[in-house]
């Protein structure tokens, strides 16, 4: 398993670490609710070492087969995502944010669990150069509604990047704009020497650090997926409502994605929310029913702090897809109420 970069400085911080995708990282360091609601009423940062950070060189056309979105359109300095890696079934290979530095040149972005699954299959499908940067640098990102009022205000516009600049007087290698929150967000990508310094810093001032699974409570609240949970390489697109792709191109997968599209689908990804009072959280693959016949299940759920209930998402079959009515999702053998209800929750 691999280790936080920033594991010992971490701890003095009063983490409690566990298991996430191969790595050891800070779950929390308070408590959830409190991180996460620190993300929506002021400010906090956390810890991303753990994700995929690649640099991929060579023949633009090559690049281009490979990312579901069109890539070649996009000014450098700009970020296209999130988009994704499909197979030719059209599943999720990975989501990934792609950030584009010139015509010949990215940086990705993956998710932890699929950053050598990712590599070798960039590798297998193509010529492109990939250079992993993972354990090069670390990735912090300072998420919040006062973001701007703590720090002040960056140049930057949502999803453009810069490339070796300074961040609180500080050299690092990127600086982007954007998140996975719902909030003001920037990610900085920084030697280790260097972040060990920039969280000290950050801790000064009075941004709270926050774990990763705040982070989840959050990304449920705004309805992004969780590979491995929400999404995998058995689910498509269509199927997650994730629209990652552009048509008006080719790639990996492209000819599976139109069919599915044209012959529709089995299965459509849902969010919703359990009534006020319910603490009892459903867990993958509870099974979601309308009035008795069994209509699908659920992938995520959570207690999201801020709306103080209950969400999570799962799929079913688009026949129930009642948007703004209840099915009922089974815990422990009882059946309790679900509404249907669309992203995002806040």
């Amino acid at each position: 398993m691999f280790v936080s970069p920033f594991h010992d400085l971490e701890e003095k911080l009063g983490a409690n670490f566990g298991g996430f995708a191969g790595w050891e990282m800070p779950m929390s360091f308070t408590s959830y609710a409190e991180e996460h609601m620190s993300v929506r009423s002021s400010v906090a940062f956390f810890n991303l070492s753990h994700m995929g950070r690649l640099r991929v060189k060579g023949n633009p056309k090559e690049f281009e087969m490979l990312v579901a979105k069109e890539v070649s359109k996009t000014n450098s300095g700009n970020m296209i995502g999130p988009t994704a890696f499909l197979n030719d079934k059209a599943g999720f290979k990975d989501d990934v944010m792609v950030y584009k530095v010139s015509e010949n040149e990215w940086l990705i972005v993956t998710n932890a669990i699929n950053r050598e699954k990712i590599v070798n299959w960039i590798k297998s499908n193509s010529n492109l150069d990939v250079d992993d940067l993972t354990f090069k640098y670390g990735m912090i990102a300072i998420q919040g509604r006062k973001l701007e009022e703590i720090l002040g205000k960056n140049e930057l516009k949502p999803l453009e990047f810069k490339l070796n600049t300074k961040f609180m007087g500080y050299d690092v290698f990127l600086v982007s704009k954007s998140g996975w929150t719902g909030e003001n967000g920037l990610e900085v990508w920084v030697t280790l020497d260097i972040g060990r310094q920039l969280i000290m810093d950050l801790v000064k001032i009075g941004i709270k650090p926050a774990g990763l699974i705040a982070r989840d409570s959050l990304r449920q609240e705004m309805g992004f997926v969780l590979y491995g949970e929400d999404i995998d390489e058995t689910i498509t697109p269509v199927e997650a409502r994730y629209w990652v792709f552009s048509l008006e191109k080719d790639f990996i997968g492209k000819d599976s994605l139109v069919e599915r599209i044209k012959s529709g689908i089995e299965k459509v990804r849902i969010g919703f929310k359990m009534k006020k009072g319910e603490r009892i959280i459903p867990r993958h693959p509870s099974k979601i029913y309308s009035l008795g016949n069994e209509a699908g299940y659920v992938t995520s759920s959570t207690f999201s702090p801020y709306l103080n209930r209950v969400i999570g998402m799962g799929y079913v079959n688009p026949k129930y897809f009642y948007l703004g009515y209840n099915l009922a999702v089974e815990i422990r053998s009882k059946q309790y109420d679900i509404k249907i209800d669309e992203f995002p929750f806040i």
